[in-house]
């Protein structure tokens, strides 16, 4: 019945329904005079479904008398569906930015009459990349629109951004940083434990707060599946290491010796202290302060691209870098690669990696 389901003794989820089918449980969202919603279907006391529980119900909190047929209730219903509730967290924070940001400049206005003109001129103020965001709010949401009947045709196809203008972005960190850090941090302190695992995995810090030992399987592998592209990365964790990563083995070494210097044991590798998991935004922090106070001006994400500047250098194709960092496209591979041979170019065969000062 729907109502309120207790998950332990002080935590109560208003207007939560659990239907029984087939020996597996369904849970909704059931709020007075509202569309009931699905939810994940995970432990209800998972992270993962508490973002999710939180999000539908701040949408039924905050649902207006939109006027029929408007953008508003385009919008609103938007954000109860399941093309909302089911994607990642940071994903579902950035359209919800957007949608509200809308809403304020639509009002009352009609979904039928909105134009490819009208979302264009929306996008004109904005920087390229937020106008890059705005513009993916405006395709679901319009998505969602044309599949509800708000219009025939869906005016956010035609829509066109700025271009975002190309930059480095973050850098890799060097061999030198990598060793540098190594000489500041001590294997066991937080910050070298934290550096350990992402410069080994290449994982994003989305990815990297999630990793665990359960997530390591009887072949020695590890894998898990990507928060941005829900595609699965493949690390060799205990397994022996392919041939283009034999001479990574001191880093894999470095990396368990880091884990073994762990107090506590938790679901997750980088877990806080009092056991819960870390947050993306806290790892990032971690890795960019603890690397400023020895003066490296590089992130978690430069460890990621390290990884992959490695394994390209180290004789990698495009297929075996994009396994270990989950990479989707080849193009976005491709890069570290293309850099790799070039430096291979100018680079005498047997200097073994090894600079002659004249």
């Amino acid at each position: 019945m729907p109502g309120q389901i207790r998950t332990a003794s002080v935590v109560t989820l208003k207007y939560l329904q659990t239907i029984y089918k087939g020996g597996k449980a369904y849970h909704y969202l059931r709020a007075p005079n509202a569309k009931r919603q699905r939810l994940p279907d995970l432990p209800i006391d998972s992270p993962e479904f508490l973002a999710a529980y939180s999000a539908a119900l701040s949408v039924v909190a905050v649902r207006s008398k939109a006027k029929s047929g408007s953008i508003a209730q385009m919008i609103e219903g938007y954000l109860g569906s399941g093309d909302y509730l089911e994607r990642s967290e940071s994903y579902r924070r950035t359209m919800r930015r957007h949608s509200e940001a809308i809403l304020i400049q639509a009002e009352d206005a009609l979904a039928k009459h909105l134009t490819t003109e009208d979302i264009t001129d929306d996008l004109d103020p904005l920087a390229p990349n937020a106008a890059a965001d705005r513009l993916k709010c405006w395709r679901a949401v319009c998505a969602y629109g044309k599949r509800k009947r708000f219009f025939q045709v869906d005016p956010s196809l035609a829509a066109r951004r700025k271009t975002i203008p190309k930059t480095i972005g973050h850098p890799a960190w060097s061999d030198a940083e990598v060793d540098l850090f190594r000489s500041k941090w001590p294997i066991y302190s937080v910050q070298r434990l934290c550096f350990e695992l992402i410069y080994w995995t290449g994982a994003r810090i989305s990815d990297a707060v999630k990793i665990g030992p359960g997530m390591v399987g009887r072949d020695g592998v590890l894998q898990f599946t990507q928060q941005k592209t829900g595609e699965p990365a493949f690390v060799p964790w205990t397994c022996q290491l392919p041939p283009y990563a034999g001479k990574m083995l001191a880093d894999r070494e470095i990396m368990h010796s880091a884990l073994a210097e762990r107090k506590q044991r938790h679901m997750t590798f980088l877990a806080t202290a009092h056991g819960r998991t870390r947050s993306s935004k806290a790892l990032g922090h971690v890795v960019s302060d603890a690397a400023k106070k020895i003066d490296i001006e590089k992130s978690a994400h430069g460890l990621r691209k390290a990884r992959a500047k490695a394994l390209a250098e180290a004789g990698a194709t495009v297929h075996q870098i994009a396994a270990w960092t989950g990479h989707i496209t080849l193009e976005e591979v491709e890069h570290y690669t293309r850099e790799a041979d070039r430096r291979a170019a100018v680079r005498g065969s047997e200097q073994n990696g090894k600079a002659v000062n004249r």
